[in-house]
């Protein structure tokens, strides 16, 4: 703890020292969740564009493997006084981050710089986001149309300045796009939560492994990384009660898509890995628990976030009661009727995302014309 306070206050002056060619772009990540993300764009920055990118992280150990370590620098700057410090003194021509709440929460802003704001989930900012999550930014990275629609329509009905909205689209879907997936484990499925107090971790999970380990199903359990936080309670219950049982296993490997892979069905609520799934063409089950709400007010926005309307385009929803009581014909027939919404997912793809496929070349791009 003591070598973290010290070496974060040392690290923050030595970047507060640093020259203009480290200020042109800039990154901050809370951490390797996060990173996972953003560590694309970097990759193609730095290794193949040339540019120089400096990386601040609130992790110690968050790192990016990258060719061309000579323009890029990576700075530990903790989540204590230190970041708080940083934020309001380092000038940043562009300041890119996907953690939202700037100016509300501990990341205040430094007058002269600008920032951007990088989707790390492609659900819509007004349910999800505390109210004015994203007010304090000079710009965003919009995943899709609806982003676009949302952000103005707030701006709108308070008299909020012009953000710049770019059409950039969402990098997780490179990568997964040009994947060569492979037929799944039919008796495998996967658990991938949300976290909070509404969240399956909270309200059935115990009960719904059990019941899917009594119809002899393997049990991947993939726990949001905020729940070890936030909801470890129920979620050492879980864990430690059906660790030795041959039929479960837990991924906490958020970036990695073997679980996904491994699987042939998902069960969720109201996860964002749901929007991952839906390309490897494998059924969905979205049990009906309330979502997660942070802006109580979110209906002044009249377009459904997109986490909601998506549900019965691309899944069958199923009540928290039944999903923990369904004997195997039952689960049998409520894989079936998700799998006839598999047809469309390509149309709901192209209607909601910009450049499937290509964003990280895109925000490259993007990032280079602010620059």
């Amino acid at each position: 703890m003591f070598n973290d306070f010290f070496d974060t206050w040392k690290n923050v002056n030595d970047a507060l020292k640093l020259s203009n060619k480290w200020r042109q772009i800039v990154f901050y990540s809370e951490g390797s969740w996060l990173t996972n993300h953003i560590a694309p764009i970097i990759k193609e920055l730095v290794d193949h564009r040339g540019k120089k990118v400096t990386f601040f992280t609130s992790e110690r150990n968050d790192q990016i493997i990258l060719k061309n370590c000579d323009n890029f620098k990576s700075i530990f700057i903790g989540n204590q006084s230190a970041r708080t410090y940083l934020f309001r003194k380092f000038y940043a021509n562009l300041m890119i981050m996907s953690t939202p709440n700037l100016q509300s929460m501990q990341l205040k802003r430094q007058n002269e710089s600008r920032y951007f704001y990088l989707h790390h989930s492609p659900c819509s900012t007004h349910m999800i986001y505390n109210e004015n999550a994203f007010d304090d930014f000079d710009g965003m990275f919009c995943i899709g149309n609806y982003h676009e629609k949302e952000v103005r329509e707030r701006e709108r009905n308070l008299s909020l300045n012009k953000k710049v909205l770019l059409k950039s689209g969402y990098p997780n879907f490179d990568s997964l796009k040009n994947k060569n997936y492979k037929k799944g484990n039919k008796d495998t499925i996967l658990i991938a939560p949300s976290w909070g107090e509404n969240s399956i971790t909270n309200l059935c999970l115990f009960e719904l492994v059990s019941n899917l380990i009594n119809l002899k199903k393997n049990i991947i359990l993939r726990p949001h990384n905020r729940s070890f936080l936030v909801d470890n309670k129920k979620l050492r219950k879980v864990i430690n009660y059906f660790k030795k049982n041959e039929f479960f296993s837990i991924d906490r490997d958020s970036s990695s898509s073997k679980s996904m892979n491994h699987s042939e069905l998902l069960i969720t609520d109201w996860s964002g890995i749901s929007f991952e799934y839906i390309l490897q063409k494998k059924p969905i089950l979205f049990i009906d628990v309330p979502p997660k709400v942070n802006n109580k007010n979110y209906h002044e926005i009249s377009h459904i976030p997109l986490e909601s309307s998506m549900r019965s385009d691309v899944g069958e929803i199923v009540s928290e009661k039944e999903i923990i009581n369904l004997n195997l014909d039952e689960l049998d027939s409520k894989i079936s009727n998700a799998k006839l919404k598999i047809s469309k997912n390509n149309e709901f793809i192209s209607k909601n995302f910009y450049n499937f496929g290509k964003s990280v070349n895109v925000i490259c791009d993007q990032i280079e014309q602010l620059k």
